[in-house]
């Protein structure tokens, strides 16, 4: 059972001075562990080590003050990955070998809380989920056939281009029928990613965005309406979107009860879904953002809502041993 002296969480994210006190959702989540009295641990992808059947990653334990933000950085360390409470997957995409290959390693651990469960991240990619919700998603077209490509552009005259496996909207494009060898344009893309996914353009993303809705097990957390800077039709943050209150349609609340249930059912426990005119466009599984915004905008101690949670988890977890 977990005692005052041992709780411990890890957190598999990128570089941690790239980490953003006003936007970052891992920094509530740990700051929230930290003020329960976790101890905080992270490591870098690229530094797990499994040997003699454990798995160890190197790393650094550290502190947070979040009011100041700033993270201080304590001991360096070898530690075995199963004495920790629970390993909180923060990975960025892109979702590549390297990616796909920490999921298989992390998935050894038998003894350890995993959010989100590594087997739930290969399976629910963040683009190709959506095709489970057929009624629920813009036009949409998956190929690596630059003839197909070109007639489903041409069909709407405008669509949106997406590689299948980043994030934040990176390598996001909004392509027009009309420009310029179209054909040789399309045939570079395949060439260069193999499948991507086209989207009919949705026009009332210009003017009212997006809606970036988290859930917490399954449950939706809260929900935030996202804006586009000028002369940008991405409405990601990282990009200069701005966040908005907002709430669901009827349409919307029917969608993501639907969505809620396959979460649950998939052991996705902090995910983030983007609905453009009662669209779904994305299901975001990996790193999901939104709980700074959510909480600024509504005043919501998403922190605690979140730790509260995994508590809970963790002592079913323990009562089930």
């Amino acid at each position: 059972m977990i005692t005052e002296q041992n709780k411990s969480v890890a957190f598999l994210i990128d570089p941690i001075e790239d980490l953003d006190f006003t936007s970052d959702s891992t920094l509530v989540i740990a700051n929230e562990f930290q003020i329960r009295g976790y101890k905080l641990f992270y490591f870098l992808p690229q530094s797990l080590i499994f040997e003699n059947d454990q798995l160890y990653a190197k790393g650094k334990y550290f502190k947070i003050d979040y009011e100041g933000q700033n993270i201080t950085e304590l001991n360096s360390d070898k530690v075995l990955l199963e004495n920790f409470d629970i390993i909180f997957i923060r990975q960025i995409p892109p979702f590549n070998q390297q990616y796909l290959t920490i999921t298989y390693l992390i998935e050894t651990l038998k003894r350890t809380l995993i959010l989100n469960d590594p087997k739930s991240i290969r399976d629910v990619t963040e683009k190709l989920s959506i095709l489970n919700f057929k009624d629920y998603i813009p036009d949409t077209m998956v190929s690596s056939n630059a003839n197909e490509i070109k007639d489903f552009i041409e069909r709407h005259n405008v669509a949106i281009l997406k590689p299948l496996y980043d994030c934040a909207g990176q390598g996001v494009i909004k392509i027009e029928y009309n420009i310029q060898n179209i054909k040789r344009a399309i045939e570079a893309i395949v060439e260069e990613q193999g499948y991507v996914m086209l989207q009919e353009y949705l026009p009332n993303v210009r003017d009212f965005g997006d809606k970036r809705v988290m859930f917490l097990d399954g449950e939706v957390l809260g929900v935030i309406n996202r804006k586009a800077k000028q002369g940008e039709f991405r409405v990601n943050m990282i990009v200069g979107g701005k966040s908005y209150k907002t709430s669901l349609t009827r349409e919307e609340q029917k969608l993501c009860n639907e969505v809620g249930k396959f979460l649950k059912d998939e052991n996705l426990f902090l995910v983030g879904i983007d609905i453009i005119d009662e669209k779904l466009i994305e299901i975001n599984v990996t790193s999901p953002t939104g709980l700074v915004a959510i909480r600024n905008l509504y005043g919501t101690d998403v922190g605690k809502i979140i730790v509260d949670k995994i508590e809970t988890k963790l002592k079913n977890c323990y009562s089930a041993s």
